[in-house]
C-alpha cells in the first residue's frame, strides 16, 4: 500500500517551476523518474492490482508526491500489460494515464530474468500537455519470493506548451536507471521499492500489488 500520510499526498503546489525554461524542464525531467515505470512483477497469477506512492524533489523547494493505481494482466508467464492512473503534482492537480507491454525471455538459468518493453504516458495539465513514450530493458535475479534487479529506460519526452508562457515546445530523450527490490510478502501480495534516477537526481517509489487468480 502507499504508506505516505494523506496530508503529504495532496500537498504539492508550485510544480513545475515557471520561473525560467531550465527550471521548468528540470522539474518535468524529475517527474519522468516515477510516472512511466514498467512492471517488475515475476508473477504466476493472472491479474495484479497495485497501489504506489512516489516522491521526487522539485525546484519549488518541496517534495512532490504522486500516488498511483495500476491494473495489470499476466496472460501467461512471459507477457504482461498494464494501465495506470496517477495524480499529477501542482497547484491545480490533474491526472496522468499510461499503459505498457512487457515481454520476457527465458534463459538457461530460470532465476535470471530478462525482459524488454514499451510504455506510454500522457499528462494534460494547466499550461502544457506532456507525452512520454519509453522503451526499457530489465535484468534481474528472481527466487521464489525475492526479485532484485535493474531497469534501463530511454524516455522520449514531448511537451506542447501554451503560448504566452515564454517557454517553447520541446522534445528530449531522457535516460533512466532503476534499481529495484520486490518481495512476495504473502502468497498474493507483493511489496516493492524502486529508486529511479537520471541526470536530475533520484526518486523513490513504494508499492504493493495484490495478485489475483493463481495459476495451477
Amino acid at each position: 500500500m502507499c504508506i505516505l500520510p494523506i496530508s503529504q499526498i495532496f500537498a504539492g503546489g508550485g510544480f513545475p517551476a515557471w520561473t525560467n525554461e531550465n527550471l521548468f524542464k528540470d522539474d518535468l525531467k524529475r517527474a519522468t523518474l516515477v510516472t512511466n515505470l514498467p512492471n517488475i512483477t515475476d508473477s504466476d497469477h493472472f491479474i495484479g492490482v497495485q497501489l504506489s506512492g512516489s516522491q521526487i524533489p522539485s525546484n519549488s523547494g518541496s517534495a512532490q508526491r504522486m500516488p498511483a493505481a495500476r491494473f495489470s494482466m499476466y496472460p501467461n508467464p512471459g507477457y504482461n500489460l498494464w494501465v495506470q492512473f496517477a495524480r499529477w503534482p501542482g497547484s491545480n492537480p490533474n491526472f496522468s494515464i499510461g499503459t505498457g507491454l512487457q515481454v520476457e525471455f527465458e534463459g538457461e538459468d530460470p532465476q535470471r530474468r530478462q525482459a524488454i518493453g514499451i510504455s506510454w504516458n500522457s499528462i494534460f495539465d494547466d499550461g502544457y500537455t506532456q507525452r512520454d513514450v519509453s522503451v526499457h530493458g530489465l535484468y534481474a535475479y528472481a527466487s521464489e519470493k525475492l526479485n532484485l534487479g535493474v531497469i534501463a529506460i530511454i524516455d522520449m519526452h514531448h511537451l506542447v506548451i501554451e503560448d504566452g508562457t515564454g517557454i517553447p515546445d520541446y522534445d528530449e530523450s531522457i535516460y533512466l536507471a532503476v534499481p529495484y527490490l520486490s518481495w512476495l510478502a504473502k502468497e498474493s501480495i507483493r511489496v516493492s521499492v524502486m529508486v529511479p534516477f537520471n541526470s536530475s537526481g533520484p526518486g523513490v517509489v513504494l508499492g504493493s500489488e495484490l495478485l489475483i487468480g493463481k495459476r495451477k
